[in-house]
């Protein structure tokens, strides 16, 4: 059921790396989990670039926070991606970044609802803003229940996206998809000015003949 130890911690580097490749985190932004047990799980620290990181440098924490092995101190938001796990089924890993696009929409208190593609159906769905909550605090930890078991990621009011999966790759993909979905539907919204999307019924093909885990909350809207 759970990956290796080393497996996560291999996984979480070449993450980081894409995730700073890709400009979706600047300086120490972003952070990245993986679930390795029933109640364990490696963790990216506090003030380190995503771009840099070793396996050596990530930390095993358990769900109460508690550091098992490494050194230095977990990231601050801890406790927020700890929350995912408590709150979902079968989720194993988490990521969170500054994605340009994605975080306008925050900042901005747009949902990204946009039937504009197969991907944007199936991987993405509906991602929604959650109200604004300080960075760190208990408050935003706790933000994000409502939304675990409905969606495949939530935004973050004013800050920026979280994604899960059953796998690190899967909460990447979301995250990298979710983001493409996002620059795209700003492009067709507000440059363009024209926009078509998939219909309800298109959407239940992609999502039957995928066999994708979509729940009706998680589904995007026709506009």
């Amino acid at each position: 059921m759970y990956i290796t130890e080393r497996e996560a911690r291999d996984l979480i580097v070449s993450i980081g790396r894409r995730m700073y490749d890709k400009q979706f985190v600047s300086a120490n932004d972003g952070n990245i989990t993986v679930r390795i047990g029933e109640e364990t799980a490696i963790v990216t620290p506090t003030g380190t670039s995503k771009g840099s990181l070793t396996p050596e440098s990530l930390l095993k924490v358990d769900f109460d926070g508690r550091v098992l092995a490494g050194e230095g101190a977990p990231t601050s938001e801890l406790t927020l991606h700890l929350n995912v796990y408590k709150a979902g089924e079968g989720i194993m890993s988490t990521c969170h970044t500054h994605a340009l696009h994605l975080s306008a929409y925050a900042c901005a208190g747009i949902d990204l609802d946009a039937p504009t593609t197969p991907a944007a159906v199936c991987i993405v769905g509906k991602i929604p803003v959650a109200p604004y909550e300080c960075s760190g605090s208990r408050a935003l930890a706790e933000s994000i229940f409502p939304y675990v078991r409905k969606f495949h990621g939530v935004n973050l009011g004013s800050h920026g996206p979280l994604t899960w999966g059953k796998t690190p790759i899967e909460a990447w993909y979301r995250m990298e998809a979710a983001e493409s979905a996002c620059q795209l539907d700003m492009l067709l919204r507000y440059t363009i000015g024209r926009y078509r999307p998939l219909t309800r019924e298109q959407m239940l093909e992609l999502i039957e003949f995928h066999h994708m885990d979509v729940t009706e909350e998680g589904m995007c809207k026709t506009q």
